[in-house]
Order: structure tokens, then C-alpha cells, then sequence
């Protein structure tokens, strides 16, 4: 019994840089949607039930990080839908691999129907699932969008060489011309606060000196402009809603040449289709083109503040040294990274309160008392592996548990819980009949939740097991293979900390919380230890 559709649709920006042929027409938010309703309104199974909508807005179909797509699963997961429409496959996503796994594994286990309307597919009828066309189909798609994508940015990369501005969002000092959203026009507020920083530069000042005075007078950041301007980017790493000034966002401002009217494309690249992931590109592979818009600042005044920035590096005699916890340290108050002193004494500070009074950031951290709490967690968590190992080979030769006798069982359990999942269907059904009354069918449900729910959580722990195992019936985790190594160290090197350590943040009442990598691992070996510890 379908009680929920869930309607899904998906434009890429591919779609809209390849406007050609009514391809954009045909593949619109609005004719998706068009066409969905009425495929819903003449099929009479999902015509009367509850419709919702998802939707992906400029989100390519290589990427399944999308937020609409992530809820919708998680909906699914839940329980909360039966159905879910789509115009074509492609339209779900565009990764061979992927949308395969989610027909034929994920949303018959979930008990949800899956139905592509223009490719003629329904998971209601087994031979589309597993069929030839079906699959031939998922990798033109993939196919497609590869070779889409090379287009789309070979497309870009000429657009890019006249001088069109492509970015997102205007650099801040500017925004977009509405007559030529290609073109670049100075916002004059924050172009003011862009002149106030060359030249204060250009007198001297240094980078923290004038944050801190921009943070004092409340001048809105970079990032509060492009949020104004609707940009949807995660909030940064904060205890505090609010965003600052720092001497980085001052020294970027300094080091664009875009202030003088150059347009530049292509400093950061993606690195694989459909990912959100970038690479810093070399100098000499960006694409620069001058006179594209009006500067804020003339050559000569850009010249001038970049001869201070190098100034005051020289002054600051800044040399750079590796050292084991680089890039590791943060304040667990304003999440920005600590700085490093290298001298007499090596410690590690946070330079936020330089710039921001409100922030009550850690102080001075000596770098060997850090080291110390490094190397003792480090030396806990290898024990931990150890003991770790030693219960799952003690549990698994008492049971002499394999593989495919745990396979099997999976699969009995995933046929239960759909099975549950149908009978929770029915049972609204029956109530809106009138076959049973309120108080009945409320209890049944709840009963039958109970039900799924412990099926589910055993669902998880064979899931774990079986992936804790490996082909030879040994255990097979990464957490285990890594940490039990480290059960005596003497020294934390560069090596050890790239390989255990994620990040460790310091606090001012001297607390340190330490994120080791691995966690999920972990969990994992957690869950299925500790299950068969409860039932023995």
C-alpha cells in the first residue's frame, strides 16, 4: 500500500550551459514537475496518495551529495515514503554504479517503488530491475554526462578567455551587472572598505591591526555579503553565529588582482566529475584577461601595498618548518587553526583574539604537553585495538561464524523488515476502511514499529559483521589494523599523526578533545563486539 510519492526532479547547470534544441525546455524545474503530476494523476495506485516534492536546483547528477536527494533517501530509510517518481533515470543521477546499487538493492530492501517515467521503468515489475536495458541505460547516462562535463568546461574555459565573469557569486567590492550577469560593476559600500584596505596597507598597517579595527567598527565580512546575496555556503567552524575579519581575509583582499580590473578563471579546478572537491590550479594554467571591468584600485596603489605585504613578512622573519602536529591544532572556540611559534619555547597559539576581543580562545599551548596527551591517547587506543581483536577472534572461533551463513541470515532479516514495512502499510489502510478502529490500529502500529526498528538494529549488526570479515574469515577493519601497531611509541612523528590523528582542539580551561580517524571503523567493530558480548 503506497501512502506517500515522492516526486523528485533535478536541473544541472550542464543543462543550462548547453542550451540547445529545447534540451533546457524539456528538462526545467517546471516541466519535470508537469510531467510527474500527471503521470501520478492517471496511474490510479498513486493518484490518491500524499504527494511531496524534492528538489535538486543546479546540482549535477554525478554527485550524490545533494540535499534534496540526501532527505529524500533519508525519508525513505525512515520509512516515510513508498514511492518515488522521477522523469528519467538521468534525472536521479548519472553515476553508473550508483543509481544501480539504489534500484536493485537499496530500495527493494527499503520497500520502496522506483518509477522513471520516461524510460518506461518500474521496480514493481522484477524484470526492470534487473534488466539489460535498464543498465545500458544507467551507463549512457554516465557516459553522457562525462563527456557533458568535458563540454561544459571546454565551454567555460573559451567563455572565460573574452572575459566573461563565471563565478557564483561577485568577488566582494562588486557585484553583477543585471543588464550582463557576465560583467563585473563596483558595489560602492563595500568597494570603500576594499580602498580602505590598500591604502591602509600602503601607510603601514599590518593585516591583524586592521581586522581588528574593521571588527570594531562591525564592518560586515566577505562572507555576510555573499550570504546577503543568497550564497548557501555551510557555516564555518564556530561556537559563534557571527563572522569576522582576520588577517587572512585582509591579506586575500590585498593579493587579488581582480581589484584592478583583471578577470581571473580557473585558480581552483574539480578534480572529479560531479564532486564538489577542488584542486588549486598553477598560476601559469589560469586564465587571465585584463580591462574586463572597472578597478577598485589603480595598478600603481596594488604595486605599492604589495611591496608592504613583502615588507612585513621580512620583518617578520617568517621561515617555514615542519613540524608533526601541523595543520592538526584548532581552538575548539573559534575553530580557526593555531598558529605555531618556533623559538626558545614552541607552544601553539590561536591568533583569533588579535583581531576579535569577544572570543575567550585558548592561550599559550606548550607543543610538548600536547605531544604528551597525543602519545597517551594514541597508546589507549591501541590497547583498545588489541583488546578489540583478541574478543572478535575469541567469538568468532567459539561460533565458527563464515560469511556466507551470515549472508544468509542478512538476507532473511532485509525480507522481514520489508515485510513489516508492507504490513505497517496495510495497516492504514484497514483503518481508513473501517475494518478497525483508532485505538486498534495504533497499537498494531506501534507493536509492528517496535518490530522493524529491532529488525533493523540486528539488520546493522550483521551488516557490520560481514564487513569486519574478510575473505579469509579473519577481521578485516581498518581502525584495528592501524592502531594496534602504535601500543609502543616513543616519539609522534609527521607519519604517525597523518595516519591516526584527524584533529585535536584545545580549550582554555586546558581540556583537549582529540578526533582520531578511523571512528566509523571503529563503530562498527563496537557494534558487532559488543552485540555478541550481550547475548552470551
Amino acid at each position: 500500500m503506497i501512502a506517500v510519492t515522492a516526486k523528485y526532479i533535478r536541473l544541472s547547470s550542464e543543462d543550462d550551459d548547453l542550451d540547445k534544441g529545447g534540451k533546457v525546455e524539456s528538462n526545467s524545474v517546471t516541466n519535470q514537475r508537469n510531467l510527474l503530476d500527471a503521470f501520478i494523476s492517471r496511474t490510479p495506485e498513486l493518484a490518491g496518495t500524499t504527494v511531496i516534492e524534492f528538489c535538486d536546483d543546479g546540482w549535477s547528477g554525478k554527485n550524490f551529495e545533494r540535499p534534496a536527494v540526501k532527505e529524500l533517501i533519508e525519508q525513505a530509510k525512515q520509512g516515510k515514503i513508498q514511492c518515488i517518481i522521477v522523469k528519467d533515470l538521468s534525472r536521479f543521477g548519472r553515476n553508473y554504479l550508483t543509481v544501480g546499487n539504489y534500484i536493485s538493492c537499496v530500495f527493494p530492501f527499503l520497500g520502496v517503488r522506483f518509477i522513471a517515467v520516461n524510460d518506461g521503468f518500474d521496480s514493481i515489475r522484477p524484470a526492470d530491475v534487473d534488466s539489460l536495458e535498464t543498465s545500458f541505460k544507467n551507463l549512457l547516462y554516465d557516459l553522457y554526462s562525462r563527456d557533458l562535463s568535458r563540454k561544459v568546461r571546454s565551454t567555460k574555459k573559451f567563455r572565460a578567455q573574452r572575459g566573461d565573469f563565471l563565478s557564483p557569486f561577485a568577488p566582494y567590492g562588486y557585484i553583477k551587472d543585471p543588464a550582463d550577469r557576465k560583467r563585473l560593476m563596483i558595489d560602492p559600500d563595500a568597494a570603500e572598505t576594499v580602498r580602505r584596505i590598500f591604502l591602509l596597507v600602503t601607510e603601514g598597517m599590518g593585516t591583524n591591526q586592521i581586522a581588528a579595527m574593521l571588527n570594531r567598527e562591525a564592518v560586515p565580512t566577505p562572507m555576510l555579503y555573499k550570504r546577503a546575496a543568497g550564497c548557501s555556503r555551510t557555516r564555518w567552524p564556530s561556537i559563534y553565529e557571527d563572522n569576522f575579519w582576520t588577517d587572512k581575509t585582509v591579506s586575500k583582499i590585498i593579493r587579488d588582482e581582480r581589484y584592478i580590473g583583471k578577470n581571473i578563471f580557473g585558480k581552483r579546478m574539480r578534480d572529479v566529475v560531479g564532486s564538489t572537491h577542488t584542486v588549486k590550479m598553477n598560476r601559469a594554467d589560469w586564465i587571465t584577461v585584463e580591462g574586463t571591468h572597472e578597478g577598485i584600485v589603480t595598478r600603481e596603489e596594488f604595486d605599492r601595498a604589495q611591496k608592504m605585504i613583502r615588507a612585513f613578512m621580512e620583518r617578520d622573519g617568517w621561515e617555514k618548518h615542519d613540524w608533526p602536529l601541523r595543520g592538526k591544532v584548532r581552538c575548539g572556540v573559534c575553530g580557526h587553526a593555531m598558529s605555531y611559534n618556533i623559538g626558545k619555547q614552541m607552544y601553539f597559539y590561536c591568533r583569533t583574539p588579535r583581531v576579535n576581543d569577544i572570543y575567550t580562545c585558548a592561550g599559550r599551548t606548550p607543543e610538548h604537553d600536547i605531544l604528551d596527551v597525543v602519545s597517551e591517547g594514541l597508546r589507549a587506543q591501541a590497547l583498545m585495538a588489541v583488546r578489540l581483536h583478541r574478543l572478535w577472534e575469541e567469538q568468532h572461533r567459539e561460533r565458527k561464524k563464515d560469511a556466507a551463513a551470515m549472508a544468509k541470515s542478512l538476507s532473511g532479516l532485509r525480507e522481514t523488515h520489508q515485510r513489516l514495512c508492507q504490513q505497517i502499510s496495510g495497516m492504514y489502510e484497514s483503518f481508513a476502511l473501517g475494518e478497525i478502529n483508532k485505538a486498534e490500529y495504533l497499537a498494531t502500529k506501534a507493536a509492528a514499529v517496535r518490530q522493524r526498528d529491532t529488525v533493523a538494529a540486528r539488520i546493522a549488526e550483521v551488516e557490520a559483521a560481514l564487513e569486519n570479515m574478510g575473505e579469509d574469515g579473519g577481521l578485516q577493519n581498518s581502525f584495528v589494523s592501524t592502531f594496534e601497531k602504535y601500543t609502543e611509541v616513543e616519539e609522534i612523528t609527521n607519519e604517525i599523526v597523518t595516519e591516526v590523528l584527524q584533529e585535536i582542539r584545545i580549550y582554555p580551561d586546558e581540556r583537549f578533545e582529540i578526533v582520531w580517524n578511523f571512528r566509523d571503523e571503529l563503530e562498527k567493530l563496537m557494534l558487532e563486539v559488543g552485540d555478541q558480548q550481550d547475548s552470551e
